[in-house]
């Protein structure tokens, strides 16, 4: 190896420290363990600068292959530096990757482009990632170099979106809700009455199938009413410390000798760092109870119900504080046919159901009650057939 000297004449690189002193002065800081000793410090603060920015950066060479990867990038594509660097990044993501498109057009191009709100999918099966990007092409006239690829987080932005609505939606159904139900129920009661005076007075089975009909009928309407008012009960919980493992294991020992669970395989996915929380007991236990009832409905007495609960390793935002909170996750698990998708969107809207006795408002009091305790409801298909319905509720005190 040779260095250029100031008056341009080629001189070789000393091989020591020695013949570095007897090459003078001007040779004096070009030793290779010198130059490598500070190229590595730059290049080590450069990647603990990157590191702590909240913006997730990639930069890729001519031939797609990954240079450099910052802690951020990592965590929002769900693929580590160690897993990317120096391998193609279409190797290291889905084909379908949002990612991948972007940069192809950019390159093609030869200029920035952007894509907002893109669902960036995970390799771990987990929750879609949402984030802004960025791809900027580099090089010198035509010839592309290579490219840098920004990612901005946008899930916490759309969970409080979210969160947002669901609550502004929660109370103004429970509003119009109570003045429902108090308006319907006395004429209900007295039709009802009637019904059973006409039974009291007839004796012909023929004739008594009526009033039947309509006492019965009116009953169905009652429970109905009663559902709605799970919605006006307001006020403050009843907050007290509860063992969500105890509340789970109860509600299995009371429900899990009924017919429709002698088929079933019950798995219990516990972690034993779950801390108390401040729940409102009652209210959860029938949060729990509709969406285990639900998954066991779904496999019709043949099936695996997943009971799962961990600690949230993200913070995510309270829908009682719109800040970011530590949660628990607890997962309710069944092997049944999924949710169709175009009812996704649609399942935690009252009265929405595909069951012929239901009401409808099984989810949608559910989700009221988990948003009221500064929480999130959300349902998923899973990859090989089933559906998850998954509860967030924060370590600390709901409100």
């Amino acid at each position: 190896m040779r260095i250029r000297q100031r008056d341009s004449r080629r001189k070789p690189l000393p091989r020591s420290h020695q013949s570095l002193s007897r090459a003078g002065p001007r040779g004096r800081g070009c030793h290779p363990v010198l130059r490598d000793r500070g190229l590595t410090q730059s290049s080590d603060k450069l990647r603990a600068i990157l590191d702590s920015i909240q913006v997730g950066v990639v930069a890729i060479d001519a031939d797609g292959r990954v240079e450099l990867q910052n802690a951020e990038a990592s965590r929002i594509l769900g693929v580590s530096a160690k897993a990317t660097r120096g391998r193609k990044l279409e190797d290291c993501l889905s084909p379908e990757h949002p990612v991948l498109a972007l940069l192809a057009r950019a390159c093609e191009q030869q200029r920035e482009l952007s894509s907002h709100a893109c669902a960036l999918p995970q390799r771990s099966g987990g929750e879609a990632q949402i984030a802004d990007l960025t791809a900027s092409p580099m090089g010198v006239g035509d010839r592309i170099e290579g490219a840098v690829l920004t990612l901005r987080d946008r899930t916490i932005g759309r969970e409080l979106e979210t969160l947002v609505d669901q609550r502004a939606r929660s109370e103004l159904f429970a509003h119009l809700a109570a003045g429902f139900a108090h308006e319907v129920r006395n004429p209900l009661g007295g039709i009802r009455g009637s019904s059973e005076l006409l039974l009291g007075k007839l004796d012909d089975p023929a004739l008594r199938r009526y009033p039947e009909l309509i006492r019965d009928e009116t009953d169905r309407i009652l429970r109905l009413l009663d559902d709605l008012a799970e919605f006006t009960r307001g006020g403050d919980l009843r907050l007290q410390p509860v063992n969500l493992h105890q509340l789970l294991d109860n509600l299995i020992q009371l429900h899990g000798q009924d017919a429709s669970w002698k088929g079933l395989e019950v798995v219990r996915e516990y972690d034993p760092s779950i801390p108390e929380l401040e729940l409102d007991r009652d209210r959860m236990m029938q949060v729990f109870l509709n969406l285990v009832r639900n998954a066991v409905q779904a496999m019709e007495g043949k099936g695996r119900l997943v009971l799962r609960t961990r600690v949230d390793a993200e913070f995510h935002i309270s829908a009682t504080t719109e800040r970011p909170a530590r949660m628990v996750r607890i997962e309710v698990e069944d092997s049944g046919p999924g949710i169709p998708e175009e009812d996704l969107p649609h399942i935690f809207t009252p009265f929405f159901t595909r069951r012929e006795q239901g009401t409808g408002l099984g989810l949608s009091v559910s989700q009221h009650w988990v948003v009221r305790h500064g929480g999130q409801l959300r349902a998923f298909n899973l990859p090989d057939g089933g559906a998850r319905m998954r509860v967030q509720l924060p370590v600390r005190r709901g409100k």
